[in-house]
């Protein structure tokens, strides 16, 4: 059996142990954290710097932007009222074309609706004899696959006459069947 450790050695290995890796790595440790210390200030300072810049460079954006915007409010003030006359000449134009186009579209309806009651009577005419013709050619289908059929049945071998004959076949093969001796 292992004895426990004692509680007042461990705490002195420990400060030991803690005074050695100072002893080997402090001096490192130390170097390490001045220089992190400085390349923090370092890097503070350079974005310092870069949001100034940034700030003035987004002033001298907005002016720009502003000063542009104006620019093409007017225009676009301008361009309104020119299209609203435009568009107030294209509907006097487009009721005169709607009103002629009435009257012509009126006119072709009616030529269209005489000749779409012609051809209907023309199709209903073809679509009698196509279903006459098809009612005979159905009847001749149904007469052949009939007379088929039953040819077909007259011709083909029973389900017992081809069990017997593999019952036969397979007593054969066994050795089990014998046939009877011509006398």
């Amino acid at each position: 059996m292992a004895e426990p450790k004692k509680p007042a050695a461990d705490g002195a290995a420990e400060r030991n142990v803690d005074q050695i890796r100072d002893i080997l790595f402090g001096g490192q440790m130390r170097d390490y954290e001045r220089r992190f210390h400085e390349l923090h200030q370092k890097l503070e300072a350079d974005l310092a710097r870069m949001r100034e810049a940034q700030d003035k460079r987004l002033m001298q954006i907005e002016k720009r932007v502003d000063d542009q915007f104006e620019k093409l409010n007017k225009l676009m003030r301008q361009e309104i009222d020119d299209r609203n006359g435009a568009v107030a000449d294209l509907e006097s134009r487009v009721q005169q074309a709607a009103r002629t186009a009435r009257a012509e579209i009126n006119k072709a309806v009616d030529g269209v609706s005489g000749e779409v009651a012609q051809s209907d009577d023309r199709l209903r005419a073809a679509l009698a004899d196509l279903q006459q013709t098809f009612s005979a050619r159905a009847g001749e289908t149904e007469a052949a696959l009939s007379r088929s059929n039953s040819q077909l049945r007259a011709e083909k071998v029973g389900r017992e006459d081809l069990a017997a004959l593999l019952a036969e076949f397979s007593l054969r093969l066994q050795g089990d069947f014998e046939l009877p001796k011509p006398k």
